[in-house]
């Protein structure tokens, strides 16, 4: 009987919530070297193999599905698991502009324009987006309704596209100076940056444009050698130390990055914890009243 309830129990705990895996996407995004055409300066998007850098196209990135946008920044909302996008400020079309994003399509939605040249965003634990804006060297927080950018701090010199990502903790990471410079960090409240250490052992001294922190803490970027069309590489970034170490290639023009959570069992419904209890000990009592049942009709 024991073993028939615990059977059962272990059947109802797979119901209190769906398995999750997590899976690394990268965006694209070619802004010269193609010709004219607004397809040449389209986006794309993909899933990274993480153990061996390998990149699988999922679909171009399209608003309404036919209007060619390029990404410039990902991030997935903590709790609706939403993906957001950013365009860049050379995107064919919706130019500095939020966008959502379908990870199976590439269909894109417009949610508004940001009227600030960002270069990369990410998303803190509470579901806030906070952006670099890379035209006043300053944070912004994006306002997922509207897409309007709330600066955060004093602005200041114009500089280079850089890569932003929070951990774990809220700790917020920026490398204002590309794979040549620091590893700094910018608090989300005020947006004063703290000097970090050097990057070292880069693939290209240039760019690092985008930045993401896997589920288990480690930082991943984008090294881009600025070229036309940009040769990327996936690489991790010590957050103690600096150090840079490749993990593979990337698409070509590769200029975001983030991890999403995907949902097995999706056609199972989610169960709370108390819910899950009541359920067990009613299947226990129909177990126990069933034998009492049986025990009765035995005859004497």
């Amino acid at each position: 009987m024991w073993r028939a309830c615990a059977a059962i129990a272990a059947i109802l705990a797979g119901l209190a919530g769906p398995a999750h895996a997590q899976s690394l996407y990268a965006a694209s995004f070619r802004t010269s070297g193609l010709g004219s055409s607004a397809d040449a300066l389209a986006g794309s998007l993909y899933t990274v193999n993480l153990s061996t850098g390998a990149s699988t196209f999922v679909a171009p990135i399209r608003v309404n599905g036919t209007v060619p946008i390029g990404i410039t920044g990902l991030a997935i909302h903590p709790e609706t698991g939403v993906f957001y996008g950013i365009t860049a400020p050379q995107s064919p079309s919706y130019p500095s502009s939020l966008v959502t994003v379908d990870p199976v399509t590439g269909r894109a939605i417009v949610v508004g324009e940001l009227k600030y040249a960002s270069s990369d965003i990410a998303f803190n634990r509470a579901g806030i987006l906070f952006a670099w804006l890379q035209t006043t060297s300053q944070l912004g927080i994006i306002n997922l309704t509207t897409g309007a950018v709330s600066p955060i701090g004093p602005p200041r010199q114009a500089g280079t596209p850089s890569g932003l990502a929070i951990d774990g903790n809220g700790v917020a990471y920026i490398t204002t100076g590309g794979a040549g410079g620091t590893l700094d960090t910018v608090d989300l409240g005020t947006g004063i940056i703290a000097r970090g250490p050097p990057m070292t052992g880069a693939p290209f001294p240039s760019g690092v444009n985008s930045m993401t922190f896997s589920p288990s803490g480690l930082l991943l970027a984008v090294n881009s050698n600025g070229g036309a069309p940009a040769v990327t590489r996936l690489v991790t970034i010590n957050t103690a130390s600096g150090a840079v170490a490749p993990l593979g290639t990337l698409p070509e023009d590769t200029d975001a990055l983030t991890f999403a959570a995907e949902t097995r069992r999706d056609s199972l419904p989610k169960i709370n914890v108390q819910t899950l209890a009541l359920m067990v000990l009613g299947v226990i009592a129909l177990i126990l009243g069933m034998i009492g049942w049986f025990v009765g009709r035995k005859p004497k």
